[in-house]
């Protein structure tokens, strides 16, 4: 009867400890960004969205050249980090145009409707 309930035991602390393990490990991590394709419908529509409003905002026209990275995270809505290459043309004639690298983040809720939650220059095309 001791024999029995030894094996009982070890047993039972085996399938306990395997079944932690395997929660632990198993489980689906969701929330943190995932790289997505330059070319996503969704991502050209945030970055087309983004640059347009800040060029409204500064008054400036300002062009999109190239989307270098995106990635997703998908939350209560979705959030779009984007590292764009924008130009800016001159103001004047006789100087030249700034081309800049910026990391901006783009909320797009439920009901579609797109915001900047980030703007920041950055070298983030390297």
């Amino acid at each position: 009867m001791k024999n029995n309930l030894r094996i009982f035991l070890t047993i039972s602390a085996f399938c306990l400890i395997f079944g932690c393990a395997i929660s632990a490990f198993g489980q689906i991590k969701t929330g943190g960004y995932k790289s997505v394709s330059v070319s996503d419908a969704g991502v050209k529509e945030a970055a087309d969205f983004a640059v347009e409003q800040k060029a409204s905002e500064l008054e400036q026209e300002i062009t999109l050249e190239n989307i270098h990275k995106a990635e997703r995270q998908t939350v209560a809505g979705t959030n779009y980090r984007l590292c764009l290459e924008i130009y800016a043309p001159p103001e004047e004639a006789e100087t030249d145009g700034v081309t800049l690298y910026i990391r901006a983040v783009i909320y797009k809720n439920l009901k579609g409707e797109l915001k900047i939650t980030s703007w920041e220059e950055t070298d983030c095309a390297e």
